[in-house]
């Protein structure tokens, strides 16, 4: 049950994650997408911001001290995940702003279409 739980948060945060950075693009092909995106990116440039802890990581640290599992870095789920296996820790910011960029060009993107 709570390796389930844990995998579960791990499944909905990668998709919230990828829906954060990709979803204006998706936007261009499905419009009304562009609402629950500024949703999501919204939330994402939150947690950037002021790193508070979110609600998935909660849950999936519930399910891995459940399973006997470690829990995530103290950083967080990207942190986790992500910083040192995707890029080096020391980018984290530049990605950051890579990201927001991206976003930002998504919706100019499709507001010229």
């Amino acid at each position: 049950m709570h390796r389930l739980v844990a995998r579960l948060a791990w499944a909905v945060h990668m998709l919230f994650v990828a829906f954060v950075v990709f979803g204006g693009f998706l936007a261009w092909l499905v419009p009304w997408v562009l609402i629950p995106h500024l949703g999501t990116a919204a939330w994402g440039a939150r947690m950037a911001a002021f790193r508070p802890a979110c609600p998935l990581s909660r849950m999936e640290n519930w399910g891995r001290r459940g399973a006997g599992e470690d829990q995530l870095d103290k950083a967080g789920f990207v942190a986790h995940y992500f910083e040192n296996r995707v890029y080096p820790a020391r980018w984290s910011r530049r990605v950051e702003i890579g990201v927001g960029t991206l976003v930002l060009g998504s919706w100019i993107g499709l507001s010229l279409r």
